[in-house]
């Protein structure tokens, strides 16, 4: 299930390339406007910003580690992409993933417990898929405007303005493989690729 700070989180780490804290991120996510349908009571608003930011990070710590080999440190004092390409020693996860595959993750990501349950949204406010996917669309579009579309589209230089999912998939595998960090790419230009991925596939599913 697509959420949209997976974006947020990738143009803040564009912003703060030497990583940033939870704070940073949830007044990020406060400035895109996504957090207007919270809990009326402040404490349940706090936990679900903190939900929300915390699920985003962790399916894109395992997305990033499974297609690309780029480790997402997650923790609330330091969110940070390594793009050094050093070797670490791996971990492996069972049952992660939505097709239950499993996820290889390096050693330093310990505990499977916080990552499980963040990844569970029955834990969200007690929701079901349902409400989530409504809550998530949502989000989607408050987060969306014209011009991050065509920002994203320019990112991914695809020049029609309504590509299918296999040209946006096509174009950022092939620019992804030229600006990976691990091929000597700069890893700025890597993150907005993959920022402008997340900002345009879900507007398919």
């Amino acid at each position: 299930m697509n959420n949209p700070i997976t974006a947020i989180i990738l143009a803040t780490l564009r912003k703060y390339p030497q990583g940033y804290n939870e704070y940073t991120l949830i007044q990020a996510i406060d400035a895109a406007g996504i957090f207007g349908t919270l809990d009326s009571n402040v404490d349940v608003a706090l936990f679900q910003k903190h939900f929300l930011a915390m699920n985003a990070l962790y399916q894109l710590q395992m997305t990033l580690w499974e297609e690309e080999a780029l480790y997402l440190e997650v923790s609330a004092l330091r969110i940070h992409l390594d793009t050094t390409g050093s070797d670490m020693s791996q971990v492996t996860l069972e049952g992660t993933t939505k097709n239950k595959t499993k996820v290889t993750l390096p050693e330093q990501s310990r505990n499977e417990a916080l990552r499980a349950y963040y990844l569970n949204w029955s834990h969200y406010n007690e929701a079901d898929e349902t409400s989530v996917r409504h809550l998530l669309n949502s989000f989607w579009e408050r987060f969306l405007n014209p011009e991050q579309r065509t920002m994203a589209l320019n990112t991914l230089e695809i020049t029609d303005t309504e590509p299918t999912p296999v040209t946006i998939k096509h174009q950022f595998r092939l620019l992804a493989a030229k600006h990976h960090p691990d091929k000597g790419g700069d890893p700025d230009s890597f993150i907005a690729i993959r920022e402008a991925y997340e900002i345009l596939l879900p507007t398919h599913s």
